[in-house]
């Protein structure tokens, strides 16, 4: 059978040449990348959490990183470090802190010391920490600013013995370099402020980290500039160019989350600068520290604020619910638009709420006049009646307008008028608090305030009324508004990591929050207000 043959060898041309083919693209794409080859320029380009600094030496690194981080602040010294030179090179390249609050003692002298010395010369050189190096018997180093600063000793004893030239002294050592550059990366001493204290718990996260081998730690003196320009923290593989299990348990737990999108940070990315670590290692790496969704964390996905807000919000539902259900059945005296505000004010104020309802109506009460009753308080339990009435009103309207201006947005003002001192007014947040407070007070008082006050004040003219009901709505909710908004402001920026959106948890449970600070400093407010006999709390 004549025709199996050409069939044969078309296949064979037809796969060999698919392969052929294939490599000759790869090695196309990838070795402009590379002087030497697809190898490395696979290395470069296959992963985007890892970038890999090809070099023929800490000359070359340092030569290229002098072009590449052209920033002031992350300069170092002109001279190339080598292993002769390289404690001059820190001690050029570093700029020491007068205001500093520690002093760090590294190991001087060759390769080995280089190697424990580097990782807690990466964070001297992002604080500013002065350093001496021990080398003979003797320190060495810039001895100036160094009063009143804590010494941390970087290495065992065998290194670096007991030193008596210090006030307060400790010692961070480890079994080798790598555990000791992982120690450094957690550690944190914030009295004396050393350390990264990067766990996984932290509060700060715009980091990155250059990794490298002992064996190629003069490479890692060479990156010194990323420990300011990119704060990054020095950790070292293993000198086979592996990763440890306690690096690759380390670089996971720096993993970050995205809310919304993958594109928000923060980021963090490896600066690899030895050429002994391998692709494996690299795209493990990389893998650790790619962004994952929120809800991945956990099978809950609720971190622990989440779920105390949460729960604190199911109260204020409950809370309004009995309020509601307790009033239509056991007050009927009392008239629809209190009761409403009850429910509403127990909403936000969950177990309080409820508590200052039923001290308010197991008083005594008397009829006045047909159909309208007033209830024997105290001062302060009228005060109180009073600020749970306003605020059930107009603190749920401030949440109300603040979630139709972030569900719908709203224009920011940065224009020319706004330069100057008065910039921050066109930003968000204060656009926003500003139009909460403004649009809750005119719909209050137009449809809540103005009418109540109408029918329990029936001889006083249309327009004193409406004036009345103005101030003092005005004056109530700017006294809500001066703890609701400082509140909401502290938790949306700078409580909580990330500027939660409309449909995220913590956006409502911050306004419930914030609302229940706002009543505690409204309720002071209305005491004066109902001295002033400007609002009634009897009813």
């Amino acid at each position: 059978m004549k025709w199996t043959y050409p069939v044969v060898a078309f296949i064979v041309v037809f796969v060999l040449g698919f392969g052929l083919t294939n490599l000759i693209k790869e090695e196309l794409e990838v070795s402009p990348w590379s002087e030497s080859g697809a190898e490395e320029g696979r290395l470069m380009a296959h992963t985007k959490n890892v970038t890999r600094l090809v070099n023929a030496g800490a000359a070359d690194l340092h030569a290229y990183l002098k072009t590449a981080i052209p920033y002031e602040e992350a300069k170092t010294a002109e001279m190339s470090p080598s292993e002769k030179n390289w404690q001059t090179f820190f001690s050029q390249s570093l700029q020491v802190d007068p205001e500093a609050k520690n002093v760090i003692i590294v190991p001087g002298g060759g390769k080995e010391a280089l190697e424990w010395a580097l990782p807690a010369l990466y964070y001297a050189y992002f604080n500013g920490s002065p350093v001496l190096f021990y080398e003979n018997g003797q320190l060495s180093g810039s001895k100036e600013h160094l009063e009143n600063k804590k010494a941390f000793v970087i290495g065992s004893t065998d290194i670096i013995p007991e030193l008596d030239d210090f006030a307060e002294a400790e010692r961070v050592t480890a079994s080798s370099p790598q555990q000791l550059a992982l120690k450094l990366a957690e550690y944190r001493d914030e009295e004396a402020e050393f350390g990264w204290g990067r766990e996984v718990d932290r509060d700060n996260g715009y980091f990155h980290y250059v990794l490298t081998t002992p064996d190629d730690a003069l490479l890692g003196l060479a990156a010194l500039s990323y420990a300011r320009s990119n704060n990054a923290t020095l950790l070292y593989a293993e000198e086979d160019g592996g990763i440890s299990g306690e690096l690759d348990r380390y670089a996971f737990a720096q993993r970050s989350d995205w809310f919304v999108t993958p594109s928000e940070g923060p980021f963090r990315h490896f600066w690899i600068v030895s050429n002994r670590i391998s692709y494996a290692a690299q795209g493990r790496m990389d893998f650790a520290v790619e962004k994952a969704e929120y809800a991945s964390m956990g099978p809950v996905a609720l971190g622990d604020m989440e779920a105390l807000l949460v729960i604190l919000v199911i109260w204020g539902i409950a809370s309004a619910l009995f309020v509601w259900i307790h009033s239509m059945y056991t007050l009927p005296m009392v008239k629809m638009p209190i009761k409403i505000s009850w429910a509403l004010a127990s909403l936000l104020l969950p177990i309080l709420g409820p508590v200052l309802y039923i001290n308010s109506y197991r008083r005594p009460a008397k009829e006045v006049e047909k159909g309208d009753w007033r209830w024997i308080r105290s001062h302060n339990q009228q005060s109180a009646t009073a600020t749970a009435m306003g605020f059930g009103y107009g603190a749920n309207l401030m949440i109300v307008v603040g979630f139709i201006l972030v569900w719908f947005g709203f224009p920011l003002f940065f224009g020319e008028g706004m330069e100057g001192p008065f910039f921050w007014l066109g930003a968000g947040m204060p656009i926003m608090m500003i139009a909460m407070y403004v649009f809750a007070v005119l719909i209050a008082w137009a449809l809540v305030q103005y009418p109540m006050k109408k029918s329990m004040m029936p001889g006083m003219s249309n327009k004193q009324v409406s004036k009345m009901a103005f101030i003092t709505t005005a004056l109530s909710m700017l006294a809500v508004s001066l703890g609701m908004m400082t509140t909401s402001w502290f938790m949306l920026m700078n409580k909580i990591p990330m500027m939660p959106k409309e449909d995220d948890v913590l956006w409502f449970a911050s306004m419930w929050l914030a609302s229940f600070v706002g009543f505690l400093i409204a309720w002071p407010i209305n005491w004066l207000l109902i001295k002033k006999q400007l609002k009634p709390g009897n009813v």
